[in-house]
């Protein structure tokens, strides 16, 4: 069974060095699945499932004095480990960015950003390798570091400027479930 699952969450930060990460399920629900996730996964319906295209949709306000760059990119969670700059993920071909003014002025943005499994893993039969099953569904760690994930990134344009914002993260994951399971 296909269907179009939805998970939302929240940030709210204060920081005075930036860039900021933040990293959201692409190929797995990373914990944001929803209620749904656990009715299919949970309940006796089906053993696994798989996420064939995501979409994530960032909203955000900044409540500070400077303006600052909300930007997003699939690329592999362990990506962040690395310390990167801001420069380096602008510079990802796949990266949406905008900038969000001070709060005193046009203090709000929106960034959407899609991807398929093909487009991330390169071959369709990849996926096989991501499929989830209740207890991975409901994880905060990937099946594997390398796994390509939602890196958002917020920042002052000088990565000096204390930044401050408060951001909705909505994400729309193309999901299959399948191996029905027998009562």
């Amino acid at each position: 069974m296909r269907l179009c699952l939805r998970g939302r969450t929240y940030e709210t930060a204060t920081a005075t060095a930036s860039p900021l990460w933040f990293r959201y399920g692409l190929l797995e629900f990373l914990n944001l699945g929803g209620s749904y996730v656990d009715t299919f996964l949970n309940g006796g319906l089906y053993k696994y499932a798989v996420v064939h295209s995501a979409r994530i949709t960032l909203k955000a306000v900044n409540v500070g004095s400077e303006p600052i760059i909300l930007a997003c990119a699939p690329l592999p969670y362990s990506w962040v480990i690395g310390s990167p700059t801001l420069a380096e993920i602008l510079d990802q071909p796949s990266c949406v960015r905008t900038t969000i003014g001070s709060s005193s002025g046009v203090d709000k943005g929106l960034v959407v950003n899609s991807a398929s499994a093909k487009r991330v893993l390169g071959k369709d039969y990849q996926l096989a390798k991501y499929q989830m099953d209740i207890t991975q569904a409901t994880t905060t760690t990937p099946i594997s570091t390398s796994e390509p994930v939602w890196v958002v990134a917020v920042s002052s344009f000088n990565a000096l400027t204390a930044v401050s914002f408060r951001m909705e993260v909505e994400i729309d994951w193309n999901v299959e479930f399948y191996n029905l399971d027998s009562f």
